[in-house]
């Protein structure tokens, strides 16, 4: 095996991304703000410093010459990317063993109501915005999908502060966020793979399957599987044993022409309802919130770098399909959340509470746009301007959310 110059100028800027990774996570965390904003600005200043000042310079330091590589072009290297579509993995398999599926019971009903009006009405609203900024109907579908993502890390920590999280409109949010997820997950999937209706049709015949079989595989199967992950009597085998099967899932679900996220997810929920998943958690949590995900959030802000020039000319057309697209999500969450909540038998009172605790976007609306434009459906000046809007975007929910969330609960009864 011969392990090239490049191989280890990337392994380099990965320890350099991670440094600035966690420095400013923990700077945003401090101030209260999720740390996954530090991560994306971080990658957005390695990326800026490859742009402006370090880019295939040589640097005399005592009377040595030091060569500094191209950073943009290691950011787009096959090897940066690979650990950044692992931290999508991490990223979505955490999601889905931290779903309980005793709690989606729950509150079945009004979930399902919120979720369902949470990904319409936002859709619909994106969409419509990208139209009307004279987008393609493909990417103004993209940009309808970003507004239907929800993150509720922000609403979870401002509903603690409030000791209002164990409430019915506490339950409702944390299990609608997931079924909207899920929902926004396999829209996406339509949407990298639609070119006809027949086309959609066979997509949904695809993932109804995937579903049926790897759930009923999982449920039959795969306790036996970490059981036997457990009689191995070697260090972390059973972790080891967990890892192979999000990559298998992943691999599966992939091969069978959906997305590889949905794969990942889906063995994350199964593995989460064995009871034997919490000797792992913690494990699973360390490799990807340590190592791959904040090399994703990384790799998302270096993208901002690589997707085309923008015209001066076009800032203030760009600076209002941005603020278009903030007020459409909020109003869209708001809106939609709140009419499935009073659909199910919610006050109005709570159905506002409801909608607005679903306003946050982060972790998905990243990877909606990222995934698009790493399959080529957005591209160009198009995916850089999608890709900035849906950033600030996450930067917007997650400052305004809490505000709206703690006026809201004050007129609470």
């Amino acid at each position: 095996m011969i392990v090239t110059e490049e191989f280890f100028n990337v392994l380099l800027l990965i320890a350099i991304a991670l440094i600035f990774a966690r420095v400013l996570g923990y700077l945003f965390h401090k101030f209260k703000q999720p740390a996954v904003i530090g991560e994306i600005i971080a990658g957005i200043l390695l990326s800026g410093l490859g742009v402006f000042v370090l880019s295939n310079q040589n640097y005399i330091l005592f009377n040595y010459t030091i060569s500094i590589p191209n950073i943009n072009e290691l950011f787009k290297s096959p090897q940066f990317i690979f650990f950044a579509e692992i931290g999508i993995l991490f990223l979505l398999f955490i999601s889905g063993l931290e779903t309980s599926i005793s709690k989606l019971k729950k509150t079945e009903k009004a979930s399902l109501y919120v979720a369902i009006g949470g990904v319409i009405l936002p859709l619909f609203l994106g969409f419509l915005s990208g139209i009307f900024f004279g987008y393609s109907f493909t990417e103004s579908v993209i940009i309808g999908l970003i507004l239907t993502a929800t993150s509720v890390g922000v609403t979870v920590r401002s509903l603690m502060d409030l000791n209002v999280l164990d409430t019915e409109v506490g339950a409702t949010i944390l299990s609608s966020a997931v079924f909207d997820d899920i929902i926004g997950i396999i829209l996406l999937t339509f949407a990298m793979g639609i070119g006809s209706l027949m086309d959609a049709v066979w997509i949904g015949i695809k993932i109804a399957i995937f579903f049926f079989i790897f759930l009923y595989i999982g449920l039959k199967i795969i306790d036996k599987i970490l059981l036997l992950g457990e009689k191995l009597l070697l260090p972390k085998s059973f972790l080891s044993i967990t890892i192979a099967i999000l990559i298998l899932y992943s691999f599966f679900a992939y091969e069978s022409g959906i997305s590889g996220i949905i794969g990942a997810f889906v063995a994350g929920a199964i593995i989460g309802q064995n009871v034997r998943s919490k000797n792992i958690i913690d494990d699973i949590k360390a490799i990807g919130y340590g190592f791959f995900i904040p090399i994703f959030f990384v790799y998302v802000g270096a993208s901002l770098w690589n997707g085309g020039d923008i015209e001066i000319s076009s800032f203030t057309s760009i600076f209002l399909f941005i603020i278009i697209i903030i007020f459409m999500s909020i109003i869209g969450k708001i809106l939609g959340c709140g009419i499935g909540a009073k659909l199910a038998g919610m006050s109005k009172i709570e159905s506002l509470q409801v909608g607005v605790g679903m306003i946050p976007r982060m972790e998905l609306a990243l990877i909606i746009a990222t995934t698009a434009q790493s399959h080529n459906i957005l591209i160009g000046n198009v995916a850089h301007i999608i890709l900035l809007t849906t950033i600030i975007l996450t930067i917007a929910t997650s400052l305004i959310a809490p505000f709206l969330i703690k006026a809201t609960f004050k007129n609470n009864d």
